[in-house]
């Protein structure tokens, strides 16, 4: 075992190639991608984890591809693409995931893994989508996404047997499940995540009843307006933002539903002040002074403005240069 200060260190030992090459797809994750070549080989991914010279089990990310794709001979740009690009936004931990910048970190699910127990039965991969943890139902199955073994009731990893079985040994399964409605608030926005991480950003003005300005945020900001809207159940109710990483699937799609039912609200009310008690100011106000696009804090500003009569000076310019280059992402390679 490597000394607690080496640890998380790349290891110097020589790599060598895998017999069994995988080809990623287009969607996959990168995690699930590592998992998936690990056990086309006969390995652990704690066994691929050494081979490619790390030292502790953790999650994987872009600076990382350099040893992995010489160990899987997969060209080192598409395994960049695949893995999470980890770095630094303004003193504050910022992802970002297959061309999606999360400014939130805890809109990401990383230790934790979701799946879609269907899809993952029907193509034997981990879709990169399923990594945003605003994304609670699958949209092509219309199930809640599955976050515990249903055999033994713990909490899926990444370090697992492969991609359709638990740590327990046991396949993958749920029992009883039922297609939602597509028209059902959670669904509707796991829909729209979907889109963005297909590369094209959701027509959500179609959604009768939704603000039109929606559909020009930013995925961050989509997931964080989301997040506002619906964080509380009641009025009032104070927020703690550090436990909300730890909440469970069902947690996010009662937070969705809110949300989405919040935003009809807000664009059909001639006075949006009646939401006060019910939206969360402070994500508002931290969206409105840190944001990945200036359409994201525009509407900040203005709901902050309409729902809360406050008005707060804050400027866009050259941060948001640096972030959109990836040149404040320093520290972490």
């Amino acid at each position: 075992m490597a000394p607690p200060h080496l640890k998380g260190i790349p290891l110097k030992r020589p790599l060598h190639s895998l017999p069994v090459r995988c080809a990623a797809q287009q969607d996959e994750s990168g995690m699930g991608f590592l998992l998936r070549c690990a056990t086309a080989n006969g390995l652990s991914l704690h066994g691929l984890r050494d081979l490619a010279g790390f030292s502790s089990p953790r999650v994987f990310w872009r600076s990382d591809a350099r040893q992995f794709a010489r160990l899987l001979e997969t060209p080192e740009a598409e395994m960049e693409g695949l893995l999470i690009d980890k770095g630094k936004y303004m003193g504050e931990p910022a992802y970002r995931l297959q061309g999606q910048m999360f400014y939130r970190t805890e809109l990401l699910r990383l230790k934790r893994p979701q799946i879609c127990v269907d899809c993952i039965h029907r193509t034997g991969y981990c879709q990169t989508t399923w990594d945003c943890r605003l994304y609670t139902v699958c949209h092509i199955h219309r199930k809640p996404m599955v976050e515990r073994c249903e055999s033994c009731d713990a909490p899926l990893r990444w370090y697992r047997p492969a991609v359709d079985v638990c740590q327990c040994g046991a396949y993958f399964r749920v029992s009883g499940g039922h297609c939602l409605d597509p028209g059902r608030e959670e669904v509707r926005v796991s829909t729209w995540i979907a889109e963005y991480f297909a590369g094209h950003k959701p027509n959500i003005s179609d959604d009768q009843g939704l603000p039109d300005w929606m559909s020009a945020l930013s995925l961050d900001g989509l997931c964080t307006l989301i997040r506002a809207m619906g964080s509380q159940v009641a009025g009032h109710q104070r927020v703690l933002r550090s436990r909300q990483a730890d909440e469970s699937v069902k947690f996010w799609m009662d937070v969705c539903v809110r949300a989405v039912q919040r935003l009809t609200t807000f664009a059909r009310s001639a006075d949006p002040t009646e939401l006060a008690p019910l939206v969360w100011e402070g994500a508002l106000e931290g969206w409105a002074l840190s944001s990945v696009a200036q359409t994201d804090q525009q509407v900040a500003l203005k709901l902050l403005r309409e729902i809360f009569g406050v008005e707060i000076l804050a400027h866009f310019g050259s941060q948001r240069s640096a972030l959109c280059q990836m040149r404040l992402f320093e520290g972490e390679r």
